[in-house]
């Protein structure tokens, strides 16, 4: 990614321009001058990459003009729109979090302009906290609900078949016991919760598990399920786990 100057633009963000943008408005003035001082402004052309999926991320984006847009990849690997972003919006938080890497690809959508600051002065001037201690706190509070959050939001652009493959794979990790059958959810899902977990019916999960029973993938234990590794193919998850539909840990008692 390189600078480039636009007539008309200027190459400095100040304290005025942040305190414009609601999220900045309640930010003593102080520290918006500081902000600001360690802001850079670049500028990117329509349909230019401003960064990755998977990306290193260490930088936080403001959008001072034009749009921008978040996408995520389908199964095939294509990128899909998931939002728009307006002026005024900060991203690229996966920088906050830590894993550091950005979840969602982001281009701009029109000629826009946007500040970048690095996320280790954002957090320094904001709070007077390292990055590393911010880090600790995101990963205790919010970080795991984050990676859902991204997880589930690219889950419902797939086929119900691949949602339910994506929420097996997950449940796997978090609720296995490993079983001399397969992995064992040690927690009872009706097909109405499973339904509930993937957005679909109830009606729709019913014929999804009979197929997975069917092919061996599943087996049912009273109200508790047993799943197969060896016939629940992954090929159509989301980020599933190093190990898909392998347990993380096994619970006392449940082998």
């Amino acid at each position: 990614m390189r600078e480039r100057m636009q007539t008309g633009y200027m190459m400095r963000v100040d304290a005025d321009t942040l305190s414009r943008f609601e999220g900045f408005a309640n930010i003593p003035r102080a520290k918006l001058t500081h902000l600001a001082a360690a802001m850079s402004v670049w500028r990117f052309q329509r349909r230019e990459r401003i960064f990755a999926r998977n990306e290193a991320a260490s930088n936080l984006y403001i959008l001072l003009d034009g749009a921008a847009k978040l996408s995520a990849f389908n199964k095939a690997q294509q990128p899909v729109l998931v939002t728009l972003l307006p002026p005024g919006e900060t991203f690229g938080i996966s920088a906050l979090l830590p894993a550091a890497v950005h979840q969602f690809q982001c281009d701009a959508f029109t000629d826009c302009v946007l500040a970048r600051i690095a996320a280790e002065q954002f957090v320094h001037i904001t709070l007077g906290a390292s990055l590393l201690d911010f880090r600790t706190v995101m990963r205790i509070s919010v970080g795991q609900r984050m990676d859902l959050l991204t997880r589930y939001l690219m889950m419902l652009r797939l086929p119900v078949q691949d949602r339910l493959l994506t929420a097996f794979a997950e449940l796997s990790f978090k609720f296995g016991a490993r079983h001399e059958q397969g992995t064992l959810l040690t927690i009872p899902l009706t097909h109405q919760d499973l339904a509930e977990l993937v957005g679909a019916t109830r009606q729709i999960i019913t014929l999804h598990l009979r197929d997975l029973e069917r092919d061996g993938a599943i087996i049912r234990d009273r109200r508790r399920l047993i799943l197969v590794p060896g016939r629940m193919s992954s090929e159509g998850t989301i980020d599933p786990p190093e190990e898909a539909f392998m347990p993380r840990a096994v619970p006392p008692g449940t082998a």
